[in-house]
């Protein structure tokens, strides 16, 4: 690959998932070079043991640690890559000439602001984003396939031709990700608009059902298939949110005020003509999504399996599935008759997990259908 050979020693500040899963995919590609680890000690040793670093380090030895780099990923949250560039920059000269330092955040500005007033001339500052998670958190659900097929997006400051923009994005595509160059600032536009402002209308969707008043305990039973493929991101802890909405308020709120504006010119004039028109070109625009690549929001693939109402059905089923090595993302009951039969809906992160899966439960003796 062009450029590997040039980042002989990479450290990687934060050594959960993101972090201990970009060393991973990079040991399974054969890299060869140094990775340096730095987080606390439990994380530390559990990627020692795993063979995903050679050495680790605390963070009150950062410095130690990046002095000896060619390339430093800062794989924290937001506030955290803030503070640790601000860092980065009181060592001056004790940076190497040429050091690449690029981020995983999945918002920009504050970024890149604080990248460019902090850090000396003679390093390379590329911001970095890659579009890819998992409901699971720490280095012990490292996964060199978490990037697969992902879209990874660098922001580069400025000539996005830059050879220190081109030779990191053939370094990050060792880890199977697909890499694309934005500016920042449409950078956090398009997140705002198809992962920000979602998990707002989710959460605000979700919690619309209070407003039923006493109906709203029999609707959180009722609600099932749209409503609940709508609002699956609304279980995502805030904690995970709070840097990211803090850091992109201002993109955030334009959003959500066109789409009130949107919303009241519905209010106003509920035509079904035009909700007809509205609903053909959502379609056309769905249709239009790339299925090949994982994005802002990892789609699931959702199997429907028919079970008897019997004791020990779903735990049958989800133990037989773990027995054929098979992870399954997300499970809940759609629907039982009493006493008769009903259905499971079984979520897989991949396509090609889901038709293994009902290819094993059809062996097995289950009816499933997969939902595309």
């Amino acid at each position: 690959m062009p450029g590997i050979k040039n980042y002989q020693t990479i450290t990687i500040v934060g050594v959960g998932l993101i972090g201990g899963s970009f060393a991973m995919a990079l040991r399974k590609r054969g890299f060869q070079g140094r990775i340096l680890g730095i987080s606390r000690p439990k994380p530390i040793e559990e990627a020692l043991r795993k063979g995903l670093i050679d050495e680790g380090f605390p963070y009150e030895r950062l410095g130690e640690a990046a002095a000896q780099s060619e390339l430093i990923i800062l794989a924290t949250p937001i506030n955290r890559i803030i503070e640790l560039i601000e860092e980065l920059g009181k060592m001056g000269k004790d940076l190497s000439d040429g050091t690449v330092i690029t981020d995983v955040g999945s918002t920009k500005r504050e970024i890149m602001e604080t990248a460019a007033r902090a850090l000396p001339e003679t390093v390379h500052f590329i911001g970095g984003h890659p579009l890819a998670g998992s409901e699971e958190r720490g280095v012990q659900a490292s996964d060199p396939l978490l990037f697969e097929n992902a879209i990874y997006v660098l922001t580069p400051p400025g000539d996005e031709e830059a050879p220190e923009v081109q030779k990191l994005g053939a370094f990050i595509s060792l880890t199977g990700a697909r890499v694309i160059v934005l500016r920042s600032q449409k950078h956090d536009l398009i997140a705002a608009a198809i992962s920000h402002l979602p998990q707002i209308l989710a959460v605000e969707l979700v919690n619309s059902l209070d407003e039923l008043g006493d109906d709203s305990e029999k609707a959180v039973h009722l609600a099932a298939g749209g409503f609940r493929d709508m609002t699956r991101i609304a279980s995502s802890p805030f904690a995970i949110w709070k840097d990211i909405l803090s850091s992109n308020t201002a993109e955030i709120r334009g959003l959500l005020e066109k789409f009130n504006r949107r919303l009241s010119a519905r209010i106003e004039d509920f035509e079904i003509e035009d909700l007809e028109q509205s609903f053909e070109k959502a379609r056309e625009t769905r249709s239009a999504l790339p299925r090949d690549t994982k994005g802002f929001l990892t789609r699931l693939w959702d199997l429907r399996v028919v079970v008897e109402d019997r004791p020990g059905m779903i735990a049958d089923i989800s133990g037989h599935l773990y027995s054929k090595g098979l992870n399954i993302k997300d499970m809940s009951v759609v629907k039982v008759r009493e006493g008769e039969t009903g259905s499971v809906r079984i979520a897989f992160g991949t396509r090609e997990q889901a038709l293994q899966a009902l290819e094993e439960l059809e062996a097995a003796g289950y009816e499933a259908r997969l939902r595309e």
